[in-house]
């Protein structure tokens, strides 16, 4: 990459950024990821918010989360009345976000919340989003996979470019968020829908940890519905829109 990140970029990053956490069943992970969250943006002088939107968690993490925005306005609760999926629970943080830049990370700690400043640097260089891309060697088999078939589907349907890689952890623009927001299709996948808006993507390096808590939810069964969906909402009916009730009603709720 031979971006470079000017000053004047440095300085437009002290403008607001939102992070957007889907959350599940995380009571155990969540205190550390809020906890490393604020230092490490609090530590570079940044204004930020986090979003965490709870998916109708069957743990404890709505009222961990509750306890800890309760002491800290920064920290912003949305709870789903039912489990909507992750690409929705997304969507509603998207909508309810007000940064000039915003993030999505995952809330079981695999993904670094020390990598953020990196990813801000990046996307000041100019593009319109910016993914953080661990090393997979630690991935088990079927994740590996999963992640391959999802990245040539979006290579040969939605055209991304071959070089680039894409996955939950990343930074977006303002405008990508927007648009981001005002697209209807029923199935959301907000990879698959940036891919709509832009190709001008960047990638970084991220560190990756394996969970130490809970287990994933990615299964076989689920990875292949997930690619006929994609098929079907993004593939061969790609440009149509289709409103989802459920959808919408998830993107009221966010933006109360």
């Amino acid at each position: 990459m031979d971006k470079r990140v000017t000053l004047d970029q440095q300085a437009a990053i002290k403008q607001e950024v939102s992070i957007v956490i889907p959350v599940y069943n995380s009571g155990q992970s969540i205190s550390e990821l809020i906890s490393r969250l604020v230092a490490t943006l609090a530590g570079r002088g940044l204004s930020f918010e986090i979003i965490l939107v709870d998916d109708c968690s069957g743990d404890d993490s709505r009222a961990v989360i509750g306890e800890l925005a309760a002491r800290d306005d920064r920290i912003i609760l949305l709870a789903l009345d039912h489990n909507a999926g992750q690409q929705a629970a997304i969507k509603t943080g998207l909508c309810r976000s007000k940064g000039r830049w915003v993030v999505t990370i995952d809330d079981d700690l695999e993904q670094q919340p020390e990598d953020i400043p990196v990813l801000l640097d990046t996307i000041t260089a100019g593009f319109d989003v910016v993914y953080g891309i661990p090393d997979r060697s630690g991935y088990p088999f079927y994740r590996q996979l999963g992640s391959n078939l999802v990245d040539l589907f979006f290579t040969l349907i939605l055209k991304k470019p071959k070089n680039i890689r894409v996955g939950s952890f990343r930074v977006l623009s303002r405008e990508v968020v927007d648009r981001i927001i005002k697209d209807q299709t029923a199935f959301v996948y907000i990879t698959a829908i940036t891919l709509r808006f832009t190709k001008n993507i960047g990638n970084v390096a991220v560190a990756y940890q394996p969970r130490r808590y809970g287990k994933s939810n990615y299964t076989v069964k689920k990875l292949s519905l997930l690619l006929v969906r994609l098929f079907y909402y993004y593939g061969v009916n790609s440009g149509h829109y289709f409103t989802n009730r459920e959808t919408d009603k998830i993107t009221d709720k966010g933006r109360k």
